[in-house]
């Protein structure tokens, strides 16, 4: 090889490694990027099953709660007050795990379970009773299928674990306020 093949050879040797430095901060400040939007869509996606599921326990209570003063069969009240405790007991071991996480829960349950309450406020003695019971099928048939839906595609083990251990309580809930509603028609 020549002279000037030699420093033609060399000087384009020399371009190729510039450019090749010079491109790999972008290339990673890219992957950087790409992986940090990758974890605000996770973060997202948990924030939004957690607050769904929150928003289905605060629900519970307070339907709970009105069943409690307004239930007019004694297994009305009995299952009303298993909802308060079971909720309740899931909405606090939810909201520490959302802290740990720095989520911020819900307060107040979603404005669709706000509405199925004031429809509950109206009624009174046995109708009260049916419309009740009638409500807890719903809500648990949608809680249930949150938390499995949940168990099953959670990215979050946290969250995953929680949903996996909340499914059969749901379930036994759903099973036992069916078995009620049937009883009271």
């Amino acid at each position: 090889m020549n002279k000037l093949h030699k420093q033609v050879f060399l000087a384009a040797v020399a371009t190729a490694a510039l450019v090749a430095f010079a491109t790999a901060p972008v290339a990673q400040e890219a992957k950087k990027e790409a992986s940090a939007k990758k974890e605000a869509s996770a973060k997202k996606n948990v924030d939004k099953r957690a607050n769904q599921i929150a928003q289905a326990d605060l629900a519970e209570v307070q339907a709970g709660k009105l069943g409690v003063s307004k239930a007019s069969s004694p297994e009305v009240k009995k299952f009303a007050q298993s909802m308060v405790d079971d909720h309740g007991k899931h909405l606090s071991e939810l909201r520490s795990m959302a802290k740990t996480k720095g989520m911020q829960l819900p307060s107040a349950p979603a404005k669709k379970h706000q509405e199925a309450m004031k429809k509950l406020q109206s009624a009174s003695g046995a109708e009260f009773d049916k419309r009740f019971m009638t409500q807890m099928v719903k809500d648990h048939e949608d809680a249930l299928k949150l938390v499995q839906d949940t168990a099953k595609n959670a990215k979050d083990a946290q969250l995953k674990a929680d949903a996996e251990k909340t499914a059969p309580v749901i379930q036994k809930h759903l099973d036992e306020a069916k078995r009620i509603a049937a009883s009271l028609k």
